[in-house]
Parts: structure tokens; sequence; C-alpha cells
């Protein structure tokens, strides 16, 4: 677990970049371990879809494609929708004042220009409000996608003012849920999902120029 964390940690902070091949040896020689547990790890981060096998079972790092980007982002629209729904229904306000503090640290890590923070923190709102959900069902399909959802997250962090879209699109999103309108919170998170999805189709399509 501790490799796969590190490979995976490698892979977010950009040090294996997409499309790069890894060595079982290789990996195996950095971490003074056997290849066994790279093994491991490599197959659990095929799991999480941040590593590819290709036909001649040569491993590289997952590389977005428009159309994978799309497949994700549709199933991240239909669930977190529903789940903000809920949560503008359930959430207490000790709950609500947890999310408004995370939209504090967010300001923090802006203002700081720590952009790895803002991502931990963009997360963090996300995850709250899948938690305050209450559906534990909806939480564990969520969490599939989460090591994606992520790397994601990092690569769309760049952009003209996405810093300040994202934590707008989350100021509109809290105030629907503070304001117990689970049709609002819907709309907002989905309008927010979307803008999302277009800056990062918008960042694939000038890579691949």
């Amino acid at each position: 677990q501790q490799i796969q964390q590190t490979i995976k940690d490698r892979i977010w902070l950009g040090v294996f970049k997409p499309g790069d091949r890894l060595y079982e040896a290789q990996l195996a020689k950095q971490f003074a371990v056997s290849r066994s547990p790279v093994r491991e790890a490599i197959r659990g981060l095929m799991n999480e879809g941040l590593l590819v096998m290709d036909e001649k079972s040569q491993i590289t790092v997952y590389e977005p494609s428009a159309d994978d980007v799309r497949d994700i982002y549709e199933c991240r629209l239909s669930l977190e929708s529903t789940a903000v729904a809920l949560t503008a229904k359930r959430a207490t306000d000790q709950q609500i004042s947890e999310l408004e503090k995370t939209l504090m640290e967010t300001e923090d890590a802006i203002k700081r220009g720590d952009e790895e923070e803002i991502v931990k923190c963009n997360t963090k709102f996300h995850e709250q409000i899948i938690q305050i959900s209450g559906n534990l069902r909806l939480k564990k399909l969520v969490d599939e996608l989460h090591s994606l959802t992520y790397y994601y997250r990092l690569i769309n962090i760049k952009g003209e003012d996405r810093k300040d879209i994202i934590l707008a699109g989350h100021k509109e999103i809290f105030e629907a849920i503070k304001e117990r309108n689970p049709e609002k919170a819907s709309q907002s998170l989905k309008t927010h999902t979307t803008q999302d999805l277009e800056n990062l189709l918008q960042l694939i399509k000038e890579k691949e120029r």
C-alpha cells in the first residue's frame, strides 16, 4: 500500500507523466523491495485507472482522452447532483458550518497561490457533500472514481482564473445547501461540474495540437 501510494503521488505530482512507461524491476530497485509488492501496487493502480497495460503487457501512466473524460464526468454529474440534493435536505447546522470552513480554507490557499492545497480543498468540499448525503451506496460508487477525479482536478486547476471560477462555483453550491434548496443545489453542482468538464476538454485539445 505504501508503494502504491508513493507511485500514485508521483503520478499526481507529475513526476510520472501521462504516457510514461513504468518498469516493475526498476521500481523494485528504487523502493529496495522484491518485485512482488511492486506488482501488487501496479495491479491496484490499474484498478484505480491510473496505470494501464497495453496488448504487449507494457505498463504506462494513464493519459486522459476526451472520450474517457466525458464518460467519467457524466457519471459524476449524475451521482454528485443526486448527492448534493440529499445534502441540502439532510445537512445539520454543524455540517453546513464545516462546509463553509472548507470554503474559507480554499480562499486562504488561493491567496497563498498553493495549487496543491487548492485541489485538496476542492476535493474535500465534494467529499463532504457525498458524506453528508448519507447515501452509502452512492458514496461507494463515487469512491471508485476518486483517483481519476483527483487526477483531473490537478490538471483542471490550470487555465485563466480557474481557481476563482472553482471557488465561485463552490460558493453557489454552498448557498443552495444553506437555503435547503435541493433543486437549486443540484443545478448549481451540474453547472459547476460542466464548467470543469469544458475546461478539461479544452486543455486536452490544446495538448493534442
